[in-house]
């Protein structure tokens, strides 16, 4: 269903840079040492020399990389027949090449290094040759020459610009083995080194400096690379100068020197360099970004996972985009275009589709604007994102924009098919992480904004925030189950008019008539009714069995279908009523469930006739008591007035005892409920304690990382006090210490704040127990605030939220149930750790926009590994600042996440060496498109970052300084 779309995507990224396989130092079979090393059976060079020799070796080598340089020693046939076999191949190029004996002066005596030079793709070997003209001793053709030729009589530099002239590249060769450049460099004499150098011998560094002289050398020859034999020397070649402090650069190749067709194979010594185009210019591309382009086998990248493979926007004619579509790379992504072109666009158009919307409370003042903008540019726009999870799956992401519903959203497999997903959001799928304008300003002014963010770099603490939020939940699960048991028992309490208040009296009453000798004559009496009592209550608890089954006939799981089809049309009643209703047998099981139900409701029955018997029985028994006792006191009505009062007293007291009974059963239910809310507050106290504890693990190791990315003057810490965020706390301490004089002016929420917890203080009150609050105290200013005996003795008279009732002679709830609301109120109330950001020793909200911007940025880029949209990160931030932390940011870390960024800085593309520019163009104020896709290296995508962006010159040219005069995308 969607091919056409996911065909469009890949054209469209067709134009972008990717990492090929590279070698740049192989040798062809008429090569002197050809074999040298391996098997001389399988390298047998015959077929090499047949008519489709080229065709066959290239073919050979196609097996195992996409690019390769064939460089023999001062020889170049071969390798031109090679290449100009494979020219016009889109997926295997083969550049001629030299390896060049070169001495930099004769007065080295035994000195030579080796350099390895490059020609465009289809060179022919007469284009080469122009490189030896008018040096001596080397033949004008290359096969008489025997590979022991040296250039000599022109210095490096020299020789350098030459092949720049003739188009080529120039790479000094095994720079690291004993013979190499760097070896050499080391082991000179001052008097060696003054060849290398133009300057003075007062200017010559010291031994130990060297390393550096010769980095300087190489760098101001203007080499295109070295080749070294380790990945681990790479970063000798990348070096802060001692002489303008600026960060320098060579690019570094790993040297593959193939003598046999063995080596071809050898995966660990290709080089992996990010091309757009496949050939000498996409070389020339890559050693302009040696930082981003060029990887060994021991730090290639994986892919970022997940990732947003492309947008498509369908509108109509009052949206913005009638019909966009924009493909996106693995790396970093700048979304560029004049004001108005619809950049921040496609960014709401994503904000609305991953549900976003939902949150955009949290945005203050924002929400206003981009509701507004969603609205005006997004109507009648169907949205599809198409992402690729982590697992790889390619899922369709759709929704039609409505302002009324802040999220629609359906997904939906590649080939149509509809995936029932909820919340793309909360399904944890399709993660994203969106900044709008301004968003990341605003996130800094925040402190909660700063600690969740901090907490994303700490992968262990993921489940146990988890856990914490689930105890939270059950908390409030929990409420609702003590508000019902409260009510019920505030509800017994007050039945029959609150009599339950009159048990004390009733037993007073009783008791006086119930002497010893009294109890004695009734004694048979009283057993036998409360024999019938508890049969009685057997028989209702049977009675209340059968009325919570119901009628059976009721019993239906279709109950409540009637509704649904008196609306719906004929095809959903045939669908129900002729297929589904049969195929599910809800018939067949509505009547065994009703059977079941029969047959138990029939036992009951059958047992309450049974009790029934029995209590006749007793019944029975009761009037043959009463008819004995009668006997003895009709003679004598002083019993029978003592008889008739205490049979009175009896039922009265039995009455409210029933009444007390059941209020007690309520109130142990109610307390059996408080237990449990009391083991999750426990347990939420514990989680909180082990989160604090891994937060203050990691933080100097976040502090070191965040600061790695931030100029000298900036200096990131991290302020960290456990459970030390307390406002929602100190808020809800307040009305509960209003018994404790001048409580506001002493601060003293403040102290209850300083050395408890919402739960521990809660259970404290709970329990009635503050002694242990006497003498705390917390220092506010230059004041030591304080609880004293009598605060204490106050607070807690006032806020125990149980007491007992001396008539009822039961356990109440005081202040009929508001102390213990207030009580439940301070478990339910969020506290964390505090923890925030300092820029330089203040707090980074309290900061200046930029300062706030330049400090989150870090925490932002490193938080996650999921797709990141950045737009204009580079709003509030200078110029320098762009340099020295965003564009460090994006360009370190685009390997590992997916970036992608809508900016007006043609820094961030430049530097941070975007994979994929996409140019937007606004055709009128309410109409845009996309113009362009297509990396950095392509020129058209170059020259409308010279003329759409204002600096778009200057940030080529400091890119270039960066990496020395070689060729690049200006030259």
């Amino acid at each position: 269903m969607y091919s056409d779309l996911m065909k469009e995507l890949d054209e469209l990224r067709s134009r972008t840079a990717r990492f090929r396989r590279v070698a740049l130092h192989l040798h062809s079979p008429d090569s002197h040492d050809w074999g040298h090393g391996g098997n001389p059976e399988d390298n047998n060079r015959s077929r090499f020399y047949t008519e489709d020799g080229a065709v066959v070796f290239a073919n050979e080598l196609r097996k195992h990389l996409d690019m390769v340089v064939i460089t023999d020693h001062m020889r170049c046939g071969f390798a031109s027949q090679v290449s100009t076999e494979t020219e016009n191949d889109d997926q295997f190029v083969v550049l001629p090449g030299m390896e060049v004996n070169f001495r930099p002066d004769a007065a080295l005596g035994c000195t030579r290094i080796h350099l390895l030079i490059l020609f465009q793709e289809g060179s022919t070997t007469h284009a080469i040759e122009r490189l030896f003209a008018g040096l001596p001793n080397i033949p004008a053709d290359d096969t008489l020459r025997t590979g022991q030729e040296e250039v000599t009589g022109i210095s490096l530099c020299d020789w350098v610009e030459r092949v720049h002239n003739e188009n080529g590249l120039c790479i000094a060769a095994h720079v690291d083995n004993n013979q190499g450049i760097r070896c050499l460099f080391r082991q000179t004499s001052e008097e060696t080194l003054k060849l290398f150098s133009d300057a003075g011998k007062q200017q010559l560094e010291k031994e130990s400096d060297v390393p550096e002289n010769l980095m300087k050398y190489l760098f101001e020859s203007g080499l295109d690379a070295v080749e070294i034999t380790k990945f681990s020397h790479s970063p000798h070649y990348r070096w802060i100068c001692k002489y303008d402090g600026k960060i320098k650069w060579i690019p570094t190749v790993l040297t593959f020197d193939a003598h046999n067709v063995e080596s071809f194979g050898r995966n660990e010594r290709v080089t992996h360099i990010k091309m757009t185009h496949l050939g000498l210019e996409g070389l020339k591309d890559a050693f302009s970004f040696p930082d981003t382009r060029i990887r060994f086998p021991d730090n290639l990248p994986s892919p970022p996972s997940p990732r947003l493979l492309g947008i498509e926007v369908t509108g109509d004619g009052h949206s913005f985009f009638e019909d966009v579509t924009v493909a996106l790379t693995e790396n970093l992504n700048c979304l560029i275009g004049a004001r108005g072109s619809g950049k921040s666009t496609l960014v709401e158009a994503l904000r609305y589709v991953f549900g976003y919307n939902r949150s955009l409370s949290t945005l203050d003042k924002l929400q206003k604007s981009i509701r507004d903008m969603q609205k005006s540019n997004l109507n009648g726009c169907l949205i599809r994102v198409i992402y690729r999870t982590s697992s790889g799956d390619e899922r369709i992401l759709q929704a039609t924009f409505d302002e009324k519903s802040d999220y629609s959203t359906k997904v939906y497999t590649t080939t149509g098919e509809y995936l029932d997903v909820a919340d793309v959001e909360a399904s944890g799928e399709y993660p994203l992480r969106l900044f709008g304008w301004s968003e990341i300003e605003t996130l800094g002014r925040s402190p909660a904004h700063q600690r969740d963010l901090l907490d994303r770099l700490i992968p262990e603490l993921a489940p146990v925030l988890s856990k914490r939020s689930e105890l939270r939940n059950q908390l409030r699960d929990n409420r609702g189950s003590v508000n019902k048991a409260v009510e019920h028992a505030k509800a017994a309490f007050k039945r029959s008019d609150g009599e339950i208040k009159r048990f004390k009296e009733f037993k007073t009453d009783f008791d006086k008539l119930n002497t010893p000798e009294v109890k004695e004559l009734f004694s048979a009496l009283d057993l036998a009714q409360n024999k019938r009592r508890m049969l009685q209550q057997i028989k209702s608890n049977a009675s209340n069995r059968i009325e919570g089954f119901g009628d059976p006939e009721k019993l239906g799981v279709q109950s409540n279908l009637e509704a649904i089809l008196a609306g719906a049309d004929q095809s959903l009643r045939d669908w129900w009523l002729a297929e589904e209703l049969q195929r599910l047998a809800v018939v067949a099981m509505e009547q065994d469930i009703q059977g079941f139900v029969r047959q138990a409701i029939e036992r009951l029955r059958s047992f309450i006739v049974l009790v029934d018997q029995h209590i006749k029985d007793v019944d029975r028994e009761i009037e043959e008591v009463q008819s004995k006792l009668q006997k003895e006191y009709a003679s004598d009505t002083s019993k029978q007035k003592i008889a008739d009062l205490r049979a009175n007293a009896e039922k009265r007291l039995r009455h409210v005892t029933v009444l007390q009974d059941n209020y007690k059963k309520a109130w142990n239910e109610m307390i059996s409920v408080l237990t449990e809310r009391k083991e999750i507050t426990d347990n939420l106290a514990g989680i909180q304690n082990e989160i604090a504890g891994i937060r203050a693990k990691h933080n100097k190791t976040i502090e070191e990382k965040l600061n790695s990315f931030l100029p000298e003057s900036m200096k990131v810490s991290i302020e960290f006090v456990a459970g030390g965020d307390t406002v929602d706390f100190l808020r809800a301490i307040e009305p509960l210490l209003r018994t404790a004089i001048r409580y506001k002016a002493r601060h003293l929420n403040r102290v209850v704040a300083t050395h408890y917890t919402p739960v521990a203080f809660a259970s404290m009150l709970g329990k009635g127990k503050l002694d242990d609050m006497v003498d705390k105290n917390t220092t506010i200013g230059e004041t030591v605030s304080t609880f004293t005996v009598d605060d204490v003795t106050n607070i807690s008279r006032n806020t125990n939220p149980f007491a007992h009732d001396e008539y009822a002679d039961v356990n109440v709830l005081a202040e009929d149930g508001k102390r213990l609301e207030a009580v439940l109120n301070l478990q339910e109330v969020n506290w964390d750790d505090h923890e925030t950001i300092l820029l330089n020793g203040g707090p980074v909200n309290e900061k200046s926009p930029g300062q706030r911007s330049s400090a989150m940025l870090p925490l932002i880029a490193l938080s996650e590994k999921t797709p990141l949209v950045i737009d204009q990160p580079e709003d509030n931030l200078d110029k320098r600042l762009i340099g020295n932390v965003l564009v460090k940011i994006l360009a370190e870390l685009k390997e590992q996440r997916q970036i992608i960024v809508c900016t007006h800085d043609p820094n961030i593309l430049v530097s941070g060496d975007s994979e994929q520019v996409v140019v937007l163009e606004a055709e009128s104020d309410h109409r845009g498109k996309v113009l362009l896709h297509g990396s950095i290296d392509n020129d058209d995508i170059v020259r409308t970052v010279l003329d759409l962006l204002e600096g778009g010159a200057e940030a080529f040219e400091a890119r270039r300084e960066r990496y020395g005069n070689r060729a690049g995308l200006l030259s």
